[in-house]
Parts: structure tokens; sequence; C-alpha cells
């Protein structure tokens, strides 16, 4: 376990940033709309080729988005943001086989292990998907307090559930740095808090849908891509009621 946990602080000491991650929104609902309008009208100006942005990475059930055939969906997430659950993301993949959810991190070190949590989570994703989740969902913060929970036990129980050699860890930690830190460098500027999901290339920031809500969300997304303006207006709503922290749909 110490091997492991000098691996990580290496590669925190590496790829350590400063990224903003979910905040207090404005209060004037008016402004907030206006700027989830603003923002939505900037991501259908540009064109979302998902194959080609994340080709060699997985959905969040292990298959790869090279080849895939249906819907994909990006999941921004902090791993120390208390809304970031892994819990409903899950059940939505397993709902919807024709989805591809792929989980991206936009780590902060407000908390300061925000980064290690990612690096470990992509890591054990390589060797075990249900460690990894597990890790995931065991490490997040429970409260809106966003307090960090202490990762390192929930590590190791992880590796040793998986019966993961602290070698082939190692190893995977270097093979997922680039990933992480692909992730940090797209996520400037453009993803400001977390959750975010990229639905259709629509950002839906500070959005976390409940499993049975994805589908609708992304519905939208689709319509709204299409040019639906009654489908962008209902998008811009679901937007402004995230970032003002009310029921999304």
């Amino acid at each position: 376990m110490k091997t492991i946990l000098i691996a990580l602080s290496l590669f925190f000491n590496m790829f350590c940033t400063n990224l903003a991650h979910a905040g207090t929104p404005m209060s004037d609902r008016l402004a907030v709309q206006a700027g989830a309008k603003t923002e939505i009208a900037k991501d259908l100006s540009q064109p979302y080729t998902p194959l080609e942005t994340l080709s060699g990475r997985t959905c969040l059930d292990g298959r790869p988005v090279d080849g895939f055939h249906g819907d994909i969906a990006e999941l921004w997430s902090n791993l120390e943001c208390p809304y970031c659950g892994i819990q409903e993301p899950l059940q939505a993949q397993r709902d919807n086989p024709d989805l591809c959810i792929v989980v991206r991190h936009i780590p902060s070190d407000e908390y300061g292990e925000s980064l290690k949590k990612a690096l470990a989570y992509e890591a054990l994703r390589g060797i075990s998907a249900n460690a990894a989740h597990r890790f995931w969902d065991a490490v997040l913060p429970k409260t809106t307090l966003g307090i960090p929970v202490p990762y390192e036990a929930a590590l190791q129980t992880a590796i040793q559930e998986a019966a993961i050699a602290p070698e082939a860890f190692a190893d995977a930690l270097q093979a997922v740095a680039p990933l992480v830190s692909a992730d940090i460098v797209a996520a400037q500027s453009r993803i400001t808090s977390t959750p975010t999901w990229i639905l259709g290339g629509i950002r839906f920031p500070a959005c976390d849908f409940k499993a049975g809500e994805l589908s609708t969300a992304l519905e939208l997304a689709r319509q709204a891509r299409a040019g639906d303006m009654d489908a962008q207006e209902r998008v811009a709503g679901i937007i402004t009621r995230g970032l003002l922290d009310e029921s999304l749909l």
C-alpha cells in the first residue's frame, strides 16, 4: 500500500492544478437564464464529434467508445463534489444500453485530494470497473458541506477486494495519467461547475440528473441541436434550475 500511495503522490505533484467546481450561482433568475441561453448558443454553434474527441475511452460499463453506435453522454465530475454521485449515472447506464456515459474529470486542489481520487478511480477502472465504482461511492462526500472523505482506506479496500497487485496498480496509474491530464486541459474555461453533463454537445452545468431524467434531457438536447427552439428554451430552463439548485425536471 505504501508503494501505491507514493505513486499517487508523485502523480499528484506532476498534474496538480487549480480548477473551479460547483459554487454558488447568481441569485437573479433572469440573468442566470440569459447566461444559460448564451452558453447554449455557443455550444450549438460548434460541431459535436464525440467519437473523435473521446476515442480510446470507455463507457461506464466498460464498452469502448470507438465503434459505439448510439448516444454518448459526457459526465464531468469532481470526486469531492457531493453532488457527483456515481449510483445514478450507473443506473442510467444499465437502463439505457444504447447510451454510453463517459466520465471526465475536473479535479480541484481546494481540498487537496480530488486529483488523487481521480487518478485512483481511473487506474482502478482499467483493472476492475466494479472496484472503481465502489471506490468512487466510498470516497465521495455525502453532505453538501463538501468535506472530503479520506481515500487511503477506500483505495486499499478496493485493491484488496479486486486482488490487484501493487505493481499492476502503479502501471495503471501511469497509463491513465495522460487521460486525466487531458481532461484538466479540456475543462479550462469550458467546465465551470460539477457535475456538468454534455448531451448532444450542450453543457448542462450543475445538473445532477436522476437516472430516469437523463434520457429526457438527452432527447431535448438532440432536438435543440436539430433547431427546435422550444427544446432550446426547455434546455435553458433545466440549466437555470440546476444553477439555482432547484428540481431539474
